[in-house]
């Protein structure tokens, strides 16, 4: 499958979800957002070969700030109204890696302030991969997630089916019941308690049942409650794989990424078009 037309299909879906509402008042554009480094087969299999860029959209202008928390990475940029700024590679090696490498917590969230509304997409492109999502601000954040995923199988090994949490404020605890077993040794349908802190990550690994398939996380279930604080705290989710392949056509394989609307923002009624996928 090529990249290319994947990454234009998806481009385009983001950019039509970029004019409607998570909900009457809430928007994907807004002055601050939070992501992680989710995981892809080409850290391992193709000598850590891939980037991760940010994509920052402004219609006023705008003075952005990027850094990975707790370490001194940070880079600002100023963008002119009607314009986007692609210069923004997320780092992946050194004491300011930010890449999720295994299950697990990471302290290493990378935090966008913008002090204007923005809107961002964030890409991991590679050789053979490439994989974008629309991100959403801190204030369309909510209590009640379940992952979206794909039945795992990919032509590489070292390939999950995934999904992490990060914190947007200290005192988040989350029950996490995954949908079923992973890397870590968490069961299905057991709810685990994890407790984070700003810009903290926790994630998760379906496991592995062969050297190219694994356990699909779909319908994992990430709730907040209460803290040390006594507070229920908002959190962002994000979903995907290492790498996957979602035709059976050919050995082409992509990582894939995406932020996901917290249950609040679910439904009743959508429009839907078909889409062609060219191998």
């Amino acid at each position: 499958m090529s990249s290319i037309k994947l990454y234009g299909q998806l481009l385009i879906s983001f950019i039509l979800l970029s004019q409607s509402a998570l909900s009457q008042d809430k928007t994907n554009k807004g002055k601050e957002f939070w992501l992680g480094y989710g995981h892809n087969v080409l850290f391992t299999q193709g000598g850590n070969s891939q980037n991760h860029v940010l994509y920052l959209s402004a219609e006023a202008p705008a003075n952005v700030t990027i850094s990975v928390y707790g370490t001194s990475w940070s880079r600002t940029v100023s963008i002119p109204a009607n314009t986007v700024d692609a210069s923004v590679t997320i780092p992946k090696s050194g004491p300011e890696d930010a890449r999720i490498l295994s299950e697990g917590l990471f302290a290493k969230g990378v935090h966008i302030v913008s002090d204007t509304p923005i809107v961002v997409y964030a890409h991991q492109q590679g050789s053979v991969s490439s994989g974008a999502t629309m991100l959403m601000p801190v204030e369309t954040y909510g209590y009640t997630y379940y992952s979206l995923n794909f039945t795992q199988i990919s032509n590489y090994p070292d390939s999950y089916s995934w999904f992490y949490v990060v914190a947007a404020e200290n005192n988040t605890r989350l029950l996490i019941t995954p949908a079923d077993s992973t890397e870590g040794g968490w069961l299905p349908n057991q709810p685990y308690t994890v407790n984070l802190n700003k810009g903290e990550i926790y994630n998760v690994f379906g496991k592995k049942t062969g050297n190219y398939t694994g356990k699909d996380m779909t319908g994992s279930k990430i709730v907040s409650v209460p803290g040390a604080d006594g507070n229920c705290h908002s959190v962002g989710v994000f979903s995907g794989s290492s790498r996957n392949i979602i035709c059976t056509q050919g050995n082409g394989g992509e990582v894939m990424q995406q932020q996901i609307f917290p249950a609040n923002a679910w439904g009743t009624r959508y429009l839907t078009y078909h889409t062609v996928i060219n191998a």
